[in-house]
């Protein structure tokens, strides 16, 4: 089974390595999921397609594009889940390919993201319109075609009744994802088509209805905030309360292409455990700037024993985006940090400062204000 690879990957790699008493607790209560009922989720963020990025996928022996190598350090991660879910901000619109502001990027993204292991993307963020009507159709075939799960827009309304609840099932458990953005920069939603657009009213509505599709638990995931800020923002804050307190089990957010605050708590009143993830980061991306170069790989999984549905206490890998060149030109490669740090890799100089700055900026942050999260460092 996938995940019990993944717990034993774990604890190898913990049982060589100085551990706090914290991530020690955490691979205890890990451990005991092995024999139990379980589904497994890694998120990560904004998944982007500016053109130095595209262009440095192309192979000229092919004449086709291949993003495999983008994802090659993290797809063993992908791999030992059952569900891999990301935030698709872009269109599979066609020819040509664009990027900033208006993407479209080759189907070919897609299918290396199936073959990574990526095989959930959410849909509904402020690029979503950004190909008009054709891009929102197109982009759900081609996701189709790669055998990718996904929610958040939807070619018409019937579309939308039958699939804007996407279940995940594993081992008896069955998991709602939900997905909405707070816009689509300021472009139309085309006629007949349907962007989730974040309203409490459509929100509730919709976790009513969710609740009689015999799930197990509910994940909104939004795409919200204010960009390039390492703080949610007050209205997050209320919307995430308004979430929790509505009976949802975990929030995951992206858009800010920074990292933001991640909290695992009691929900008000009550034993049962909740996750709020306000920001994830940039996943893959050509924005260089400093805290923007790099996001997280969230790990929660669910327990089910003796009908009883618990989240157990979430962990995350940070990750890097490596950009780099040889004789080919630029390349790509999202890194684990935590190999950086064991020297498992071998990156240039001033590519070790940047990742080391993204790395203590990242830890720093969350020192301060994370609740109960804790970073896999191996």
């Amino acid at each position: 089974m996938k995940y019990s690879f993944f717990l034993c990957l774990i604890f190898v790699f913990l049982s060589c390595s100085d551990k706090s008493n914290k991530t020690e607790e955490v691979l205890a209560e890990k451990k005991k999921v092995i024999k139990a009922d379980s589904l497994s989720l890694i998120f990560v963020g904004d998944i982007m397609g500016h053109m130095p990025l595209v262009n440095s996928t192309f192979v000229d022996s092919t004449s086709h594009y291949d993003f495999t190598p983008v994802f090659s350090k993290v797809a063993p991660f992908f791999n030992a889940v059952d569900f891999s879910v990301g935030n698709l901000e872009l269109t599979f619109g066609g020819k040509p390919y664009k990027g900033y502001p208006r993407f479209s990027s080759p189907d070919e993204l897609a299918f290396s993201c199936k073959r990574s292991g990526i095989n959930v993307l959410m849909t509904a963020n402020n690029h979503s319109c950004d190909t008009g009507r054709k891009g929102i159709l197109r982009t759900l075939k081609v996701l189709d075609s790669a055998n990718i799960y996904h929610t958040g827009t939807f070619k018409d309304s019937l579309d939308r009744i039958n699939n804007n609840l996407l279940i995940l099932k594993k081992n008896n458990i069955r998991v709602g994802i939900l997905n909405y953005t707070y816009g689509t920069n300021g472009l139309p939603v085309p006629k007949g088509t349907f962007v989730n657009i974040i309203d409490t009213n459509l929100i509730k509505k919709d976790i009513y209805n969710s609740k009689n599709k015999n799930i197990d638990k509910l994940i909104v995931f939004l795409h919200w905030g204010r960009q390039y800020k390492s703080h949610p923002s007050n209205g997050q804050k209320k919307t995430a309360d308004f979430l929790l307190k509505n009976g949802v089990d975990i929030v995951i957010g992206s858009h800010p292409h920074v990292l933001q605050k991640m909290e695992y708590k009691n929900r008000d009143g009550k034993e049962d455990k909740v996750a709020v993830v306000y920001s994830l980061g940039n996943f893959i991306s050509n924005q260089r700037e400093v805290n923007r170069d790099g996001g997280l790989m969230v790990n929660i999984t669910i327990l089910k024993r003796d009908n009883l549905v618990t989240v157990l206490q979430p962990s995350y890998y940070l990750s890097w985006v490596h950009k780099f060149r040889n004789k080919k030109g630029n390349n790509y490669q999202i890194l684990p940090c935590f190999l950086y740090e064991k020297n498992k890799l071998e990156i240039s100089k001033k590519s070790q400062s940047k990742m080391t700055r993204f790395i203590k900026k990242s830890r720093a942050l969350f020192k301060k204000e994370n609740i109960s999260f804790v970073e896999q460092l191996n």
